[in-house]
């Protein structure tokens, strides 16, 4: 075979001998098309939650883990990815890493219950934790310095176009074969980026001391992600009060305390807290962690919305999404743009404040809002994510001194990913609150004195009249009738109180990205 003849101790110099200077193409491809398939996973799922919860019957409180045991897992690998790398070598971690998504995929495609399907969700969130900031090194390794703002473009294209496309394949798949076919589609890039890894990557030279990494660090972010995620997820359901729910929650902030003394004393902390020290980055961290809050609750309960309640199907919903995509694919380079320009505290403000103004126009959506509406009501939020995205990366990277830039980028990334996590089950929690709430009010309503709704129950009955039904199986369908209409108005407006909630979140978040100023370390100066 092609890659077993003394390449697996070739280093880039080596490499490049080989293959000539087609040899960085080469690196771009194979890691390009291993994202792609990172990216289709993590961008076509929300389409499918709908078909999800009818094929194993459960709420939106336990269907979300879908995306939180993704992310939570994304989150908390990302970190151990430096050390991966160092220790096993380019080839070796792409290797493993795409052998883990194609497991994570296969399991999920063929899951029995919905355990099996988080568990090889929470395979596909450790591959791309990993994959993620791997493919970037590999690409920065055979592009000079001069060159990596092209590698950061390519990158940058990939990323867009994943879940620009993606969930209109997911939502073609589903409706046309099976919800669980989605998870197969990723699979033939991941298995030509494993080949292509083989081929092309550089193994690891020598051997060396492992490395030292914070175990228990890494040990207790699990714990925190798990708690609290866990807690938040089962609270509407188990109710707020119950002994495990508190449990979970007071664990979960224990658990950050212990962490946070953990890290200050560890010799070789999973994060550098001492980077906290400088007020930018606290609140450039502050501003990722509310900005992927809102923007993963954007993206998985868009999809479901239009499902449930305005009756969209899968493909339909898909095209929605990347309809809005396509948006995101014209404004991002003008995003990475401005970022150059100006400071970056400027196009994260601006790109929240556009964000919330575009949830604000969400939230007055309904049953009867025309698809195309939809559609500018996505744009106006994706421009603002186009602006904010590059400018959060550039606001992290001068926020820290030079010798620690990547350790800003990868607390960046862990936090953009957890307030992701976060953000899912807390508005999905929430979602299922207020959706309770509005239920209960509507019902209170329905008494013999609202002749709205004895109208529409004399109407129901007049149509079951003529099938022959007895009376009373045509009163029990009118009331079953108005039970539906009932959950379907109460659902509209948990729908809209979630959507209200994210846009004041996201708008709470710009005055915290503006005073990010625009201020650098002083060894930069």
């Amino acid at each position: 075979m092609a890659f077993s003849d003394g390449t697996s101790s070739m280093n880039n110099d080596e490499m490049f001998q080989r293959f000539g200077p087609a040899y960085r193409w080469l690196v771009t491809l194979t890691v390009m098309t291993g994202t792609m398939a990172l990216g289709l996973a993590s961008s076509m799922v929300n389409v499918a939650v709908p078909s999800v919860i009818g094929t194993y019957g459960i709420g939106l409180d336990q269907a979300q883990w879908m995306s939180t045991a993704f992310l939570g897992t994304m989150a908390a690998i990302m970190l151990v990815s430096a050390w991966l790398i160092e220790v096993l070598g380019q080839r070796l971690t792409f290797t493993i890493t795409m052998a883990v998504f194609a497991t994570g995929s296969f399991l999920s495609a063929t899951a029995p219950n919905y355990d099996i399907l988080i568990l090889g969700r929470a395979l596909q969130g450790a591959a791309t934790g990993v994959g993620y900031p791997l493919s970037m090194f590999c690409m920065f390794s055979v592009f000079p310095p001069e060159r990596r703002g092209t590698a950061l473009g390519i990158a940058g294209l990939i990323s867009v176009l994943s879940p620009t496309f993606g969930p209109v394949f997911g939502g073609i798949m589903i409706d046309t074969i099976s919800w669980r076919f989605l998870f197969f589609l990723p699979l033939p890039f991941c298995i030509v980026a494993l080949f292509l890894g083989l081929i092309f990557l550089p193994g690891k030279k020598r051997v060396t001391p492992l490395p030292t990494f914070d175990w228990i660090g890494l040990g207790l972010a699990f714990l925190i992600l798990f708690s609290i995620f866990s807690g938040l997820a089962s609270g509407p359901r188990l109710g707020w009060n119950d002994d495990t729910i508190l449990l979970r929650l007071l664990g979960g902030a224990v658990m950050i305390v212990t962490f946070i003394i953990w890290e200050l004393r560890a010799p070789y902390p999973l994060l550098d807290l001492s980077l906290f020290r400088s007020r930018p980055f606290c609140l450039t961290m502050l501003s990722s962690f509310v900005f992927g809050c809102g923007f993963y609750a954007s993206i998985y309960f868009i999809p479901v919305f239009v499902q449930t309640i305005q009756n969209y199907s899968a493909t339909r919903a898909g095209l929605l999404l990347a309809t809005s995509g396509g948006v995101m694919l014209l404004f991002f380079p003008i995003g990475g743009r401005v970022t150059d320009l100006v400071s970056a505290h400027i196009p994260v403000a601006a790109g929240l404040l556009i964000f919330s103004v575009g949830f604000f126009l969400i939230q007055a959506a309904d049953v009867n809002t025309a698809f195309w509406v939809m559609v500018g009501y996505l744009a106006v939020n994706r421009v603002g994510l186009s602006l904010a995205m590059p400018a959060l990366s550039a606001a992290a990277l001068r926020a820290v001194p030079a010798e620690k830039l990547a350790r800003g980028t990868s607390s960046s990334n862990f936090f953009l990913t957890m307030g992701g996590g976060f953000g899912v089950a807390l508005f999905t929690a929430f979602f299922q609150y207020r959706t309770q709430f509005h239920g209960e009010a509507i019902v209170d309503t329905q008494t013999p004195a609202n002749k709205t709704t004895l109208e529409l129950l004399g109407g129901i009955q007049n149509l079951l009249a003529g099938s022959g039904m007895t009376d009373l199986a045509q009163a029990m369908g009118a009331l079953n009738y108005l039970s539906q209409v009932v959950l379907a108005q109460a659902s509209t407006l948990g729908f809209k109180d979630t959507f209200l909630a994210i846009a004041v979140v996201a708008l709470l978040a710009v005055g915290p990205a503006w005073l990010i100023g625009g201020a650098t370390p002083p060894n930069r100066r």
